[in-house]
């Protein structure tokens, strides 16, 4: 018993309130969290510069040696020209002994070398070594080659060397052979070294320096930024009027004056987007109209093909057995269009075709449909008619038809067949058997003298 109330003692003072809160408080996370937060970019921003100034330090050493090699080049270009062995060692041997020219090799155009001058502490087969590399992708630019214990880090280029002069009184430039030169980066290298080392310490200080300040500024940032975060949460569900009322002439109503702009900005781009998109499908849809209007329309007559032809067929035949309906279908085949093509060529034959398509379609109404069946037939499907009426109707085809013909240039004895059938009567009640009724019935008419009509249940009728 005394043992636990040692322990219940012992365990007390952590259980007060005020510690707890302290450790557990919103300010301590939120503190511990922008600690963290300035730890994770103040590493960023320093891997950030080191990567920067190292990528610096080495373009300009690059664009140094660059320029050093250019000069190296027109200095010689002239006794690479002449073949002036001489001046090219004592010009080789006089760069190499300065600093920070390590070697110095001058070679013809194929890479043959006329003379070279090496720096006392490199050693000469590594140098020998790098002027056997043949890497013709490189020419002008630096390749940096890392030491390796014994020999010690430069860069390396191999920059072409071009005489200019006066041949046969015109400006002339050739190139001449390469100038392979070797930089030391030592130099280079302590100072990319100490810039690491004072970039650290800039990086340590600025972590230590924040876990006050940002003690300090937490209660005060916490409440404003809560505001604001809660009116994006709201605005990223969704709530595209949601604005945020932190009025805090700081940093964060700066913020919260920037959301509210974006917002303002967001939904009137999204306004205009769901606009936009509106009219997209509108068009859309409008063109896969005006395609599936196209792919269904036969490209001479403008008439619709057999295929668009069939599927209306089907949805007019069930529409008519539904609501008890009729449904009446026409057959039509050109007389004597053979003989046409024959005498006065397919131009000719098109243009009657173009005639019986525009004489069909003038006389049909809106509900109706004709379409070219094939060759010289044409179909025409008539809803809600009968067999008396589509009678008439074919009667005024005919007629329009024998007068277009007349008036052509010469006139033509090209006249219509029609063979007639309606629902109305059909021992099978099926599309097919309806368009095959009607097919017989313009064969009987064939047969009893064309340029007439016939039908399923009348006598053929003669037009003249």
């Amino acid at each position: 018993m005394e043992q636990h109330s040692q322990s219940k003692a012992e365990l007390e003072p952590l259980d007060q309130p005020g510690l707890l809160r302290a450790f557990s408080g919103l300010q301590s996370k939120a503190t511990i969290l922008v600690v963290a937060l300035t730890m994770t970019v103040t590493v960023a921003v320093s891997g950030y510069l080191l990567r920067t100034t190292a990528a610096t330090a080495r373009t300009q050493q690059e664009l140094q040696m660059i320029e050093v090699a250019s000069l190296i080049s027109r200095a010689s270009a002239g006794m690479m020209y002449k073949r002036d062995a001489k001046g090219l060692v004592d010009l080789a041997e006089e760069l190499a002994n300065g600093s920070p020219l390590l070697f110095v090799v001058f070679a013809d155009i194929k890479g043959h070398v006329l003379a070279k001058g090496e720096h006392t502490h490199i050693s000469s087969t590594a140098v020998v070594l790098q002027h056997r590399e043949q890497d013709r992708a490189s020419i002008g630019q630096p390749i940096h080659y890392a030491g390796d214990g014994v020999h010690p880090s430069f860069f390396r280029i191999d920059y072409p060397v071009t005489w200019r002069g006066i041949s046969d009184g015109r400006d002339v430039a050739q190139l001449v052979g390469y100038a392979r030169i070797g930089m030391s980066v030592e130099e280079w290298e302590r100072t990319i070294s100490g810039t690491m080392d004072m970039l650290s310490g800039v990086g340590v200080i600025a972590v230590a320096v924040a876990i006050p300040i940002g003690f300090l500024l937490v209660r005060r940032l916490i409440k404003p930024l809560q505001l604001l975060a809660g009116s994006m949460q709201s605005f990223s569900e969704g709530k595209l009027d949601v604005r945020s009322n932190v009025k805090s002439l700081d940093e964060i109503g700066d913020l919260a004056l920037t959301f509210n702009r974006m917002a303002d900005q967001h939904q009137r781009t999204h306004r205009r987007l769901v606009k936009l998109n509106a009219e997209l499908e509108e068009r859309v849809s409008k063109r896969t109209r005006q395609l599936r209007e196209l792919a269904s329309r036969e490209p001479l007559t403008g008439l619709y093909n057999r295929r668009h032809f069939n599927e209306v067929l089907d949805r007019a035949f069930s529409e008519a057995l539904r609501y008890e309906g009729d449904l009446a279908c026409i057959m039509i085949d050109l007389d004597e269009f053979k003989k046409v093509n024959d005498q006065l060529g397919h131009q000719a034959g098109d243009g009657v075709l173009l005639c019986a398509a525009t004489t069909i379609r003038s006389q049909l109404r809106g509900a109706d449909l004709a379409a070219r069946y094939g060759g010289d037939e044409f179909v025409v499907l008539l809803p809600q008619t009968n067999t008396d009426r589509a009678y008439v109707l074919a009667e005024r085809i005919g007629g329009r038809f024998a007068e277009e013909m007349a008036h052509h240039d010469p006139p033509l004895s090209t006249g219509m067949s029609m063979g007639i059938a309606s629902l109305t009567g059909l021992k099978s009640r099926t599309p097919d058997e309806l368009v095959r009724a009607a097919d017989r019935a313009l064969y009987r008419a064939k047969a009893e003298g064309k340029n007439c009509i016939a039908s399923a249940n009348l006598t053929p009728h003669l037009d003249s």
